[in-house]
């Protein structure tokens, strides 16, 4: 599982309103989609905030390596994208947009989508704080007990 969020998005809001936002945020779920194989998924996860579960990974290592490679190859695919905007000064191109992206493995750092989420999502502060536009993907945790009602 992969959560990709917009580096400094509320800038382009800021600067050239929220319908030209909108219209990036299209532009970069398609660009998500585009870079994925078929039955992966790709969902918005909140405001400026992706989410991609990337299926049927092989165990170990090189399951690990394919999904540090998809993130990669999403988070360049976001770089390269140039989307065309109307906005209250006329059309112009959006570029220079990045995404700084977080990485969590089931069974490795989590049996739960809840636990999953929050393992991933650690990992996308971590690469906010490492400079954004950058991948994090977790490595082995600790993963605490499901709770119970009783507990």
């Amino acid at each position: 599982m992969l959560i990709l969020d917009l580096d400094h998005f509320k800038l382009v809001n800021d600067a050239h309103g929220h319908l030209a936002g909108d219209d990036v945020l299209a532009a970069v779920a398609a660009q998500l989609r585009a870079g994925v194989r078929e039955g992966d998924l790709v969902g918005r996860f909140g405001g400026e905030e992706f989410v991609v579960l990337v299926a049927d990974l092989p165990p170990g290592a090189r399951g690990d390596a394919e999904v540090r490679t998809v993130a990669e190859r999403l988070r360049r695919l976001v770089a390269e994208l140039d989307v065309p905007v109307c906005t209250p000064d006329g059309n112009l191109t959006i570029t220079g947009l990045s995404v700084s992206v977080g990485g969590a493995s089931v069974p490795t750092d989590g049996t739960t989508l809840d636990q999953v989420l929050k393992v991933a999502d650690t990992s996308l502060y971590a690469a906010k704080r490492g400079g954004r536009n950058v991948v994090r993907i977790a490595g082995p945790v600790q993963i605490p007990a499901p709770r119970t009602a009783a507990g």
